[in-house]
């Protein structure tokens, strides 16, 4: 009789096999096995989102503060160091900010783009040497969902205490 399934076994340690139960209580799978599987599938699913460039957020519902959650095991950190750029203290920002004032990478990204600035413009409007610049605009690129993610908040709030940014129509 040929068989369509093919049987695994290996060890793991006492704190692997907490884990496996602890995995197996909380999402109320019936066997081991199942929430092994389904650790699996949801793993695969993740890789596969990663692979295309996707990345992955956490938040409550209803609630704009989200974190950027990385996938261990699943992507790398960003372990590019920044030359202009550092993080900065915040209590829901996360993006990177110009070393040595306040003024978040995005503000000069925007900035540029509004005003149709070039790099050499840029870089003397805000008294920046082109290099940063080069790397101001790396960054947003790369980070363009983060920052979106952080001007909707910025809007919401600002919404919330009752400030009107949008220009009003004069109409007569």
């Amino acid at each position: 009789m040929a068989r369509d399934s093919k049987r695994e076994n290996f060890d793991v340690s006492p704190e692997q096999e907490a884990d496996i139960n602890c995995l197996q209580e909380l999402i109320k799978a019936p066997t081991r096995k199942d929430a092994i599987l389904t650790a699996v599938r949801l793993a695969l699913l993740l890789a596969a989102e990663s692979k295309q460039g996707n990345q992955f957020y956490l938040g409550r519902p209803g609630c704009r503060d989200l974190r950027r959650l990385l996938m261990v095991g699943i992507e790398t950190a960003n372990l590019q160091k920044w030359t202009y750029l550092v993080e900065q203290a915040h209590p829901w920002k996360r993006q990177l900010f110009i070393k040595g004032r306040k003024l978040p990478a995005a503000a000069v990204w925007s900035g540029m783009l509004v005003n149709k600035l070039s790099r050499e413009e840029a870089a003397e409007n805000w008294a920046l040497p082109v290099e940063a610049i080069d790397e101001i605009l790396a960054y947003c690129e790369n980070n363009r969902a983060l920052l979106e993610m952080e001007a909707t908040e910025d809007m919401l709030r600002l919404e919330q205490k009752g400030i009107d940014i949008e220009p009003k129509n004069a109409c007569r």
